[in-house]
């Protein structure tokens, strides 16, 4: 496993692919601190949705990397189960990277207008760490699920995370979408605690939505690997 990590790894970044979304993250975070005296919760709540984004695109990057031989051909030689997880745990490390920067950037800077404190840090890694997590779903839907055809799986990707942002707007109008709506990445009902920038609101009811979030990812992976069995058996 670990082999064949390092060598996805490495044909990630030599086929340069990185680079357009390494890119426009970078340029959001440095445009986002360009001024000092900002918010902390509400702006880690502006990085982590970045990496929403971010990790969407990293994973179906990464999933794309093959063409369909040599990704049976990898079948062969390390497996169904281990080819998916290693393409999982590439994406969350790369994920992980940009989150320190992220993280790491305006405390370097003193961009905060408050003293950050252990509980902002603690806080900032969690929600940015689930939102990679989410943007690891939504990619892997969409490029190895039979759901989607090829063609499509940026359409679909896009629209996952224009619905998933927009969760609050949509709802209000067309309620009865509330329930279909379910079975998508639950950013909304977890960034909103961020927005007010208070810790008062980080209380009983966001732990309940956090662990919801964190079955939901659980539960989200494992069907998402039957569905990549099934489709390529």
């Amino acid at each position: 496993m670990q082999g064949f990590i390092k060598y996805q790894f490495k044909s990630y970044i030599r086929s340069f692919k990185i680079i357009p979304p390494a890119a426009t993250f970078l340029i959001w975070i440095v445009v986002l601190y360009h001024y000092s005296g900002v918010e902390i919760l509400s702006s880690y709540a502006v990085t982590s949705i970045a990496l929403y984004l971010l990790t969407t695109w990293i994973s179906m990057n990464i999933f794309s990397i093959e063409e369909e031989s040599e990704k049976n051909i990898l079948f062969v030689q390390v497996g169904k189960v281990r080819y998916l997880l290693g393409k999982w745990i590439i994406s969350i490390l790369i994920a992980i990277v940009f989150m320190l920067f992220a993280i790491l950037y305006p405390l370097l800077l003193d961009s905060f207008k408050e003293v950050v404190q252990p509980i902002h840090l603690g806080l900032s890694i969690f929600v940015h760490l689930l939102f990679s997590i989410f943007g690891i779903l939504v990619g892997s839907f969409s490029t190895i699920t039979s759901f989607i055809p090829k063609r499509y799986t940026w359409l679909s990707a896009v629209l996952v995370i224009a619905i998933t942002l927009s969760y609050d707007g949509i709802v209000e109008k067309l309620s009865l979408l509330k329930w279909l709506f379910i079975v998508l990445p639950p950013v909304v009902n977890v960034i909103n605690f961020f927005e007010m920038d208070d810790l008062n609101y980080i209380g009983k009811e966001f732990w309940i939505i956090s662990s919801f979030a964190i079955l939901y990812s659980t539960i989200a992976f494992y069907v998402l690997m039957k569905l990549f069995l099934k489709k390529e058996s």
